[in-house]
């Protein structure tokens, strides 16, 4: 019995290390209790015994459609329109102004908002920009959104939401002016806010596909998955995407790249965002 409990074991340990090398995610024996909870239902689709069934033959056959669906399984898809207000403050106060003024010339601006689950993160931002900023109505702007997950970018494509998911950060004004009630009771955001942004799928641990340098860049509460090694391999390259003119990257409230010299930190409020440093980048 002993020896059957540390096979099982064994076996979670190894699932941890392919998550890890194939998405970044770095768990650990405290999260053993995630497996069961997720895996079970991808687990019974599947005619498996139960979770343990599962990981065993993940570990034993190459790499499949059934495994991607287990790795997504344990990634964290929690997100909210408008997820912790003071960023998106911020930003309407400071960075796009900033920004603005920068691009007011060729009137064009690139945004990337990698990590972006199910869509609320990116149409935030959009409904933040039609709102605030009219302006910009004319400018060219270059909106990508990005996720590793295919069935959360399916849902931020289509832009339908529960009732409870668009009451979740929106007022109900900005309901009525950027969404939809559908027959199903469901709420469908407007095709002016969709056709802004692209969807497309990357994993960040990654090759990334040729992309162009970007004015804005969001990546929230998705790096402290990652480890010390991984998070420093995707901070080398998501510098290498910043526009060279001071492009800002924008991290979730418990991240920070402080220890990267070739990051210049700006601190609004609450609110800590990086720009890329030249002078600093061409020193080291």
């Amino acid at each position: 019995m002993a020896q059957a409990l540390t096979i099982l074991q064994n076996n979670i340990q190894l699932f941890f290390q392919m998550l890890e090398e194939h998405l970044g995610i770095a768990l650990d024996q405290s999260k053993e209790y995630l497996v069961a909870s997720r895996l079970a239902v991808i687990a019974r689709a599947n005619n498996f015994k139960d979770h343990h069934a599962l990981i065993a033959y993940l570990l034993a056959n190459p790499l499949s459609v059934l495994h991607h669906q287990s790795f997504h399984a344990m990634t964290t898809n929690e997100t909210m329109f408008f997820r912790d207000k003071y960023p998106f403050e911020t930003l309407r106060t400071t960075i796009i102004p900033a920004l603005i003024a920068k691009r007011r010339e060729t009137k064009t601006l690139s945004i990337w908002c990698a990590a972006a689950s199910t869509g609320q993160e990116p149409f935030s931002l959009a409904i933040l920009l039609r709102e605030h900023f009219p302006e910009l109505y004319f400018w060219k702007i270059q909106f990508i959104a990005t996720d590793i997950s295919d069935p959360a970018l399916t849902q931020a494509r289509n832009g339908i939401y529960s009732e409870t998911e668009v009451k979740r950060g929106l007022s109900e004004e900005q309901i009525k002016r950027h969404f939809k009630l559908l027959p199903s009771g469901q709420y469908e955001i407007s095709s002016e806010l969709k056709q802004m942004i692209r969807f497309e799928s990357l994993n960040l641990v990654k090759e990334w596909p040729v992309m162009p340098k970007f004015d804005l860049i969001l990546i929230r509460n998705v790096l402290i998955y990652f480890n010390a090694e991984t998070k420093a391999k995707v901070f080398r390259k998501l510098r290498s995407q910043l526009a060279d003119d001071g492009g800002c990257l924008l991290l979730g409230s418990s991240e920070s790249i402080l220890y990267d010299q070739s990051f210049k930190v700006q601190q609004e409020d609450r609110v800590s965002y990086y720009c890329k440093d030249l002078n600093k980048e061409t020193q080291n």
